[in-house]
């Protein structure tokens, strides 16, 4: 079974004041118990980038512990990141294409559009193309985070379909396969 997962942010006590009505002390257990009670030792488990904020010996036996292949594919806050391949068996700079059942699937941090600001514009332009050039029939992506004004990402306006797994939308676990909006 393949998860998907993204903007775990573990460590940044920042998120707990960015996100106060999302975000509370202790988020960290919440995922780590979550994914435990998820994954089997023969799933691939797809985290769409923003994994961690510090390195930690800590989080690195807690995170290897977890069953199943880890693969990330980065978000802006791993750029800083030198020792991530430790955490994962497999380490992609901006996207990658699976196949979920018989469908294309682009996985990337970045959605196709981001309404709340105009920061990496050129990564979502980009998003849009792959999108579109692989001929795909889902974006799964994270980066945009759960805000007050509900203002999220405008993909559509791409004519990109997309289901962010930001784990502030996800309930702080992993979403499946059979969970994505693909038929």
């Amino acid at each position: 079974m393949k998860y998907f997962i993204s903007d775990t942010h573990f460590f940044h006590r920042n998120i707990l004041k960015l996100c106060p009505l999302k975000r509370k002390k202790g988020f960290e257990d919440l995922i780590l118990k979550n994914l435990r009670l998820q994954l089997k030792p023969e799933d691939t488990l797809y985290h769409l980038g923003d994994f961690s904020w510090v390195d930690s010996e800590e989080l690195l036996k807690v995170w290897r512990e977890l069953p199943g292949r880890k693969v990330l594919i980065k978000g802006n806050h791993d750029w800083h990141f030198k020792n991530l391949e430790l955490y994962f068996d497999e380490v992609v700079e901006f996207s990658t294409v699976v196949y979920v059942g018989n469908r294309k699937v682009l996985l990337c941090h970045f959605p196709s559009k981001d309404l709340r600001t105009y920061r990496y514009r050129e990564l979502q332009e980009k998003v849009t193309e792959l999108y579109h050039s692989e001929n795909c029939s889902l974006l799964i992506h994270g980066h945009v985070h759960w805000n007050p004004y509900c203002v999220f990402c405008g993909c559509h306006l791409n004519c990109v379909k997309c289901f962010n797994v930001n784990v502030e939308f996800a309930g702080y676990r992993a979403v499946s396969e059979e969970e994505l909006p693909l038929w």
